[in-house]
């Protein structure tokens, strides 16, 4: 298989949240259900962030103009990054990347230690408490088994998530990035082409990558790259104190207590 990402032009969002539905809807992830479950936020966007029901949400920033309000759209959903700290923090082996290049939890792997979650430098994995797991977007592997678009791109409107190759999809943002600029939007910069050794969700960001909400240069935390050069020598620790334990077994097969006690020497 081949591997695979979104385009994301946000220049073409209309935060519809069409996208937020479908991906609700195909999951199976449930909403509350009462208004009072609802927190009032005084914003468009809802609901605020991910979490372990919501893998995907259309964020609003809002820019005060001198008439009116400018609006910066952006899809938060997993990145899919190729460089991922999640997976490299996962002590189980749980998270990895599958052959289309996304990024992936397995579910009988994963032990709720929440690395991931705070090792992502996007907040993206959640951790859902009742079943001591952690879930976030997995570019529906189903569907794209079967020869389909993940869930979000298919019910998109306006045709700002298309889906294909990897390749394709760069080669179309480039393309649309000459477009608007060529327009007038010469802030406009493109996003997950190269970041974290590239990602499989590629964004356009029409107004510049920091008035989208987007983390310029995003880089996986120290710590974890420590723990990455740590591990090699953590295994022969391991394997130096499993073989001491052996060589001090077998020295003391053999050994009889009682004819080795010494005895007190009474005064």
């Amino acid at each position: 298989m081949a591997e695979t990402a979104i385009f994301y032009d946000a220049s073409k969002c209309t935060a519809c949240k069409g996208c937020q539905v479908a991906c609700k809807q195909w999951n199976q992830l449930s909403s509350p259900l009462t208004a009072d479950e609802f927190e009032f936020t005084k914003s468009y966007q809802s609901p605020l962030e991910l979490a372990d029901k919501t893998w995907i949400i259309i964020t609003f920033a809002e820019v005060d103009q001198d008439i009116g309000i400018e609006w910066n759209f952006m899809r938060n959903a997993c990145f899919h990054c190729t460089d991922a700290a999640c997976e490299q923090a996962c002590p189980t082996g749980a998270i990895s990347h599958v052959e289309n290049g996304a990024v992936v939890i397995d579910q009988e792997k994963c032990i709720g230690c929440r690395y991931c979650v705070n090792s992502c430098p996007f907040g993206v994995p959640k951790w859902r408490e009742a079943e001591n797991k952690t879930f976030k977007c997995w570019l529906c592997q189903d569907r794209q088994a079967n020869g389909r678009s993940p869930g979000c791109v298919g019910t998109c409107p306006t045709g700002a998530l298309t889906f294909g190759e990897r390749p394709a999809m760069v080669a179309a943002a480039q393309t649309r990035l000459d477009e608007v600029k060529a327009a007038g939007s010469d802030k406009a910069e493109l996003y997950g082409v190269d970041e974290l050794d590239g990602m499989h969700v590629i964004f356009l960001a029409h107004r510049g990558l920091e008035a989208h909400g987007l983390i310029r240069d995003p880089q996986v935390p120290g710590s974890i790259k420590f723990w990455q050069l740590m591990k090699p020598l953590s295994g022969l620790a391991f394997a130096a104190t499993f073989g001491g334990l052996g060589i001090s077994f077998l020295a003391s097969m053999g050994y009889d207590r009682d004819s080795n006690n010494v005895e007190e020497v009474e005064e």
